[in-house]
């Protein structure tokens, strides 16, 4: 059985020569979780999102499922095993990895989700689906919807489609330290008073908290490497244009516009913020991705893939600086049932340095 795959799945695929495409999340439990109750889960998740078991095949920018073995995606091991330099091949195996780290009296589920099935916002949704499965909910009812031309549709009806050039990016260059490369993550948290702060900042401006977040990582890389001018991607989410909010979507469904911001060293912080924050307003308002996502789409469906795989590596940017949005995580739909959540960090792919990637 073959799942044909759309037009962003193929993007996140031309961004795989020196990293695998995927994305992480890590949950502590106060207490062991029910290995076998979590693979009949997967298994019953596979039937809203049957993609997870495929394999992804480039040439064809489909998902083949063969007879699926629960036994490739779900893992024990014990501590202090660490699951993130496993070599994950989303060409030759399935696209999710759960892996269960027995820790004493407790267990740690860290799960990988391929790129190549799925953005940040469907990663949770599926994460959310397998707590519902886990919890023994009924998900006969569900369907998941990955098509990208119905959210092309609703696009072209609130906007004119916009012919400006999206710029490449010129990155600034991170300073390169020699040393072991291993792919490696860490995470920051804030406490819920310091939180509290940022979010009245961003809200006495009228902004997002995560353009503050975005802000402050433009800040650091001035401080860091002393340019003044630094280009990030910032996500979009082109689930707020589409109207079928009642199916679960699992998908590819973001794209990145691109903010040159200008870090004057004198200017306060909340200047910055509501300069991106002006920045974002304007790429949102002339939606210039809109006119490549529509000629991508076509594409997809009309020119063999090796032609379009040349045509779209042209135009394509490849920073080697990326920032995701994770959002806001339900802590009331990733309850698994008898089990406490300790602690749960999200992240995304592991890069070679200085390649590097934030995630809020």
């Amino acid at each position: 059985m073959y799942y044909r795959g759309e037009a962003l799945d193929f993007l996140n695929m031309l961004l795989t020569d020196e990293t695998a495409p995927l994305m992480r999340s890590r949950v502590v439990f106060s207490s062991k979780i029910d290995v076998e109750r979590l693979k009949a889960a997967v298994l019953s998740s596979a039937k809203v999102v049957p993609e997870i078991f495929g394999h992804y095949q480039p040439d064809h920018n489909r998902f083949v499922v063969d007879e699926p073995d629960v036994n490739q995606i779900v893992s024990e091991v014990q501590s202090p095993y660490s699951p993130e330099n496993t070599e994950f091949e989303f060409t030759k195996g399935p696209q999710l990895r759960l892996f269960v780290i027995h820790h004493g009296q407790y267990d740690v589920l860290q799960a990988f989700m391929s790129h190549l099935l799925t953005d940040n916002h469907g990663f949770k949704e599926y994460l959310y689906l397998l707590a519902r499965a886990y919890n023994y909910d009924d998900l006969s009812a569900e369907r998941n919807e990955r098509r990208l031309r119905p959210v092309i549709n609703q696009l072209t009806k609130q906007f004119s489609r916009s012919h400006h050039k999206i710029p490449t990016t010129s990155m600034v260059k991170l300073p390169h330290y020699p040393g072991i490369n291993l792919r490696h993550g860490g995470h920051v948290m804030l406490s819920s008073s310091q939180f509290m702060r940022v979010r009245r900042i961003a809200k006495a401006q009228n902004v997002g908290i995560s353009e503050a977040i975005l802000a402050a990582y433009a800040k650091a890389l001035q401080v860091l490497t002393g340019h003044t001018t630094v280009t990030l991607p910032c996500p979009i989410d082109l689930r707020r244009f589409t109207t079928d909010e009642d199916s679960v979507q699992v998908a590819n469904l973001t794209v990145n516009v691109f903010l040159t911001i200008k870090v004057d060293i004198d200017a306060s912080f909340t200047t910055l913020v509501q300069q991106v924050h002006d920045l974002l307003a304007t790429e949102r308002s002339r939606v210039a991705f809109l006119y490549r996502l529509s000629n991508l789409q076509k594409m997809n469906h009309t020119m063999p893939i090796k032609m379009l795989r040349k045509m779209t590596t042209r135009w394509l940017p490849q920073p080697s600086l990326r920032y995701t949005n994770f959002g806001v995580v339900d802590q009331q739909q990733l309850q698994f049932h008898g089990l406490t959540v300790v602690n749960c960090v999200f992240s995304g792919a592991f890069h070679c340095s200085p390649a590097m990637e934030i995630a809020a």
